[in-house]
């Protein structure tokens, strides 16, 4: 008899997500102390000092995410990295349905099968890279280079690293609607809880990458 569920994400992929999101909540808070009138005592004096450091230890366990999934869990890690930069007609038209999709859910007709991730997902990713690179490389920037690095070159990351903590800000609060709230998706945050989902869910909404798992026992 076939097991009920399937194995979506290993314990290290898991652990990286959470800790990823736990980091960028604090990130998220201390850095908008200075863009908030109403927070701004938090800003200066103890209290100041106190979100610095936590911005700041925030920012390392953020840096070091992808290096607990990488560690833990290798072939999944580049299993990941291979699907989200594989893109093909499907994944093209997974995105023209889009909003068929996320609004009929398994009535929506032509949808095409999906592998780990589906083409909306794969943008996220891609996306969460490039942020990555920009947060890390301003970031230092402005942790380390005050004083070193010409002033224009500080303002420009201070710019740069604005512009992408609204860009992920915005995917943030989709990717909490999608996982926590939508109907046709929220079973998919089981994944990150238990690792991993039900087999109607799989066939559903990632049926590619369910007949590798049924091929091989296990994918990614």
């Amino acid at each position: 008899m076939e097991e009920r569920y399937v194995k979506r994400f290993s314990a290290s992929e898991r652990l990286a997500h959470w800790l990823h999101f736990l980091a960028f909540t604090v990130l998220l808070g201390t850095g908008g102390f200075l863009y908030m009138p109403a927070l701004q005592p938090f800003t200066v004096g103890t209290a100041g000092q106190a979100a610095r450091l936590a911005h700041r230890v925030a920012a390392v366990v953020f840096i070091a995410c992808p290096l607990i999934y990488l560690i833990g869990d290798p072939k999944g890690f580049f299993y990941s990295l291979r699907e989200a930069f594989s893109w093909g007609a499907e994944d093209v038209q997974w995105l023209r349905l889009a909003w068929c999709y996320y609004t009929r859910g398994a009535k929506c007709a032509g949808i095409p099968p999906q592998g780990k991730y589906n083409a909306g997902q794969k943008l996220n990713v891609l996306t969460q890279i490039v942020a990555f690179i920009l947060f890390t490389v301003t970031g230092l920037i402005m942790w380390f280079g005050h004083g070193v690095v010409s002033p224009a070159l500080f303002r420009w990351a201070v710019i740069i690293h604005d512009l992408s903590v609204t860009a992920v800000l915005v995917l943030f609060l989709l990717h909490l609607y999608l996982v926590a709230i939508h109907p046709f998706t929220r079973e998919s945050i089981m994944a990150m809880f238990e690792g991993v989902v039900t087999r109607e869910y799989a066939q559903e909404h990632h049926a590619r990458w369910y007949e590798e798992v049924k091929a091989g026992g296990e994918a990614g």
